[in-house]
């Protein structure tokens, strides 16, 4: 009767805490309510369109599809994780529950947040034992659907990681939907089992454990830059694949960008290490740690970059852009106040330098 009481209050809980996410939304909701609710009978048609188009292993569709559904539910899962555990009363729930009735519940609750998994179960119920060998795409896919709710509610900072390789991974290589899913299972397992303090104690050695558990507790500065990243190496593969002449002006217009993003990121590693400034000189190796400020801005731009050689080639522009990258860098650390005229005037003189060069 009890553990039935405790479950009752965690169900209030998460109904509480998705009506009080709702509310913050009310002007937008009533604005969708208005104008769009005849479209969310057709939304939920959509997802089942689209988990057609998985199961039937749609030639142009299937992989573009399975990415998109798992990281539509992992950004889901997160967003619902709060509530689905009861962050803000975890303490008190020690009070009067067991463990193992407290595991239930969050995974029970984790399961009811999961809603592509859900629509995907009668689709997999449909599916004869005799069918399942040319169905397994499909099961693989409920599986990585499944795994990336749970992890995504239970430990939504790995996720992230996750999920940028999702969708890199069908990006950098060319491979199957079976052969897809099954390394994004594999991927799962890696990203669920890993123990965090393996990766910190063998990381606080090179002096970066402080950057790490910062960049784990501010992962969205990195995160939004990795998707513009993304959104500009897809403009310049569009614009490759419908002008392939035009492919060295590809590297002048969007390796400026790419140059932007990253550097920005200094601007934020600075707040950063004036707020722990004191903290930092009183330990002995206080510059290692300082100078670990730049790994993240300089492994942005060096993916941003590396990436662009990926529809064009062109080792001049990775050169330049390459410098072009270290001194807004630098100019974002000493000059942030001046940092959009230093990276113009840097990255305009070696636009016209790889110009002139070619």
């Amino acid at each position: 009767m009890r553990n039935f009481s405790f479950f009752e209050y965690r169900i209030a809980a998460f109904h509480h805490y998705i009506a009080e996410q709702l509310g913050q939304l009310k002007q937008l909701g009533v604005i969708l309510a208005l104008f769009m609710y005849t479209a969310f009978p057709a939304l939920i048609l959509l997802i089942y369109l689209a988990l057609g188009k998985v199961m039937t292993q749609d030639p142009s569709l299937s992989i573009l599809l399975s990415v998109a559904l798992i990281v539509m539910q992992s950004e889901l899962s997160v967003a619902l994780s709060k509530g689905a555990l009861d962050v803000k009363h975890r303490l008190y729930q020690r009070s009067f529950a067991s463990k193992g009735m407290r595991v239930l519940c969050d995974y029970t609750l984790a399961l009811a947040g999961n809603l592509v998994f859900i629509l995907s179960v009668p689709l997999l119920l449909s599916l004869d034992f005799s069918k399942w060998q040319q169905g397994l795409h499909f099961v693989f896919f409920c599986i990585c659907v499944l795994g990336s709710g749970f992890v995504a509610t239970l430990k939504p900072t790995r996720i992230k990681l996750y999920v940028i390789a999702v969708i890199l991974l069908p990006v950098l290589f060319d491979l199957s939907l079976l052969s897809l899913l099954t390394s994004y299972i594999a991927l799962l397992v890696g990203v669920a089992f890993w123990p965090n303090s393996l990766a910190f104690e063998r990381l606080t050695r090179f002096n970066l454990g402080f950057w790490v558990s910062y960049h784990s507790h501010a992962f969205a500065e990195i995160w939004w830059r990795v998707l513009v990243l993304l959104a500009l190496w897809v403009c310049a593969n569009v614009l490759n694949l419908q002008r392939p002449d035009l492919g060295f002006f590809v590297h002048c217009f969007i390796s400026p960008f790419i140059v932007y993003i990253a550097s920005s990121q200094q601007l934020n590693q600075n707040e950063c290490v004036i707020q722990y400034k004191l903290w930092l000189n009183s330990l002995r190796n206080a510059n290692t740690l300082v100078y670990g400020q730049y790994v993240v801005p300089m492994s942005l731009a060096v993916v941003g970059l590396m990436s662009l050689q990926l529809i064009v080639v062109s080792l001049q522009s990775l050169i330049i852009f390459a410098i072009a990258s270290a001194l807004t860098i630098a100019f974002a650390k000493y000059k942030p106040t001046h940092y959009a005229l230093g990276w113009f005037v840097i990255n305009g003189l070696m636009v016209t330098i790889n110009y002139w060069v070619y």
